[in-house]
């Protein structure tokens, strides 16, 4: 009973335990491309799948993305989420969050991840 126990409390704190970060929690002006909506649409297309991400839904209609990054064979990895929105014709919002499956701690993983992928989003868009 009590090896049980034990293995309960294992597995409520491995998937229990997530952590998350989306750039809502930034100013909105920290989340604006200047770009239209269909380059920066394009360029994640492009750089995700350059980052490890596996890209499971693609609705262009509602500019959403989710994918999956798998950091290593032993990892469940992170949940991506991608929604765009026009700004006018020539500016997009990014509303980008990215959650780990299964984490004990947050190492602070997810941020670090997300504005490093926003920034290089931004980048490549804004050249265009």
């Amino acid at each position: 009973m009590k090896k049980l126990f034990s293995l309960v409390v294992i597995i409520i704190l491995l998937f229990g335990c997530t952590h998350y970060y989306s750039t809502a929690t930034q100013p909105q002006d920290e989340n604006i491309i200047n770009a239209p909506i269909d380059i920066v649409w394009e360029k994640t297309l492009q750089i995700l799948p350059t980052e490890r991400i596996s890209l499971k839904i693609i609705d262009k209609k509602n500019y959403f993305i989710f994918g999956e990054k798998h950091i290593t064979i032993w990892s469940w990895g992170d949940n991506i989420n991608i929604h765009l929105i026009p700004l006018g014709d020539n500016q997009t919002i990014m509303q980008f969050e990215a959650g780990a499956k299964a984490q004990l701690y947050d190492w602070g993983h997810e941020k670090r991840m997300v504005k490093d992928i926003f920034t290089k989003i931004k980048i490549a868009s804004e050249a265009n």
